[in-house]
């Protein structure tokens, strides 16, 4: 009986081992099989994420017979956006318009637009003004995006962009109100609101009728270009040089782009200025 009895003991305690194993094998792999039913989609979503928000190209440069340079003013200690001036070049007329987009305008991006910006911070809202587009992208981004979003505002394509920072930019433009030609350049009226427009300073207007040749004009690029930033390479902005150095400084003008001044901001008037810059950028 003593025998009959360890036995059935014994066979108890490695039943009761076999079962705990087997329960815990189970629960080992439900574990490791719901971490992984749980975790699949979290990766994939993450890279897809990222291929879409680090794109190759952002913008392309062009170089192109009538021009389309959109400048910005950048003021490094502060790392804000504070003028933006479109410069059309028409090389066939040797003629360049400055045209000043007021920081206060308010911009309300497409929905395709608005969509890819969301990828590149998805707390940029859809309608803001252009004064606080470095509140949601850093400098190595808002050039660039910054640039989609002024071809989306206006409709039309930029042919590349320039970075001037503040220091240099208050040498070459001042903010006045223009209402007659002076100064050695033509100058536009500036628009029913009367706002400030950017003109070239007195001090610049001197130092560019010393530009008188080719070679000027190419030794003055190659001295500031390293102080920019854009994305037309130096080699290709030398293309210009010829229709440069053709262009006569009672060809330059300075103009407002065309739209409504409000309390809560400036708004562009899509027809008036999809005209105007369609005249600029007519081939004859």
């Amino acid at each position: 009986m003593k025998r009959s009895a360890g036995k059935i003991f014994i066979k108890g305690m490695l039943l009761s081992f076999i079962i705990v194993a087997i329960l815990l094998s189970a629960g080992i792999l439900g574990y490791r099989l719901t971490m992984h039913f749980f975790k699949a989609p979290e990766e994939k979503a993450i890279v897809a994420y990222q291929d879409e928000t680090v794109p190759e190209t952002v913008t392309e440069a062009s170089v192109d017979d009538i021009s389309r340079n959109l400048i910005f003013c950048y003021d490094e200690k502060t790392s804000e956006i504070t003028k933006i001036v479109l410069e059309i070049f028409h090389c066939g007329k040797k003629k360049i318009t400055y045209i000043t987009i007021p920081m206060r305008t308010q911009l309300t991006m497409s929905d395709s637009l608005y969509r890819k910006m969301l990828l590149v911070n998805p707390e940029i809202p859809q309608m803001m003004q252009l004064s606080v587009m470095t509140n949601y992208m850093d400098s190595d981004t808002v050039f660039d995006y910054g640039t989609l979003m002024l071809e989306d505002l206006l409709g039309i394509k930029i042919s590349y962009y320039t970075v001037i920072p503040k220091s240099i930019y208050d040498t070459m433009f001042v903010s006045k109100k223009i209402k007659s030609s002076g100064a050695g350049a033509s100058a536009a009226p500036a628009a029913e609101q009367n706002l400030p427009v950017e003109a070239f300073s007195k001090d610049y207007i001197k130092f560019v009728k010393t530009l008188k040749t080719e070679d000027d004009i190419n030794n003055y690029i190659e001295d500031i270009y390293p102080k920019l930033i854009t994305n037309l390479p130096l080699e290709e902005k030398q293309k210009y040089l010829e229709s440069y150095s053709m262009t006569p400084l009672s060809n330059i003008s300075f103009e407002l782009m065309k739209g409504n001044d409000e309390n809560s901001g400036y708004y562009v008037d899509p027809v008036l200025a999809a005209s105007r810059l369609n005249e600029l950028m007519k081939a004859n």
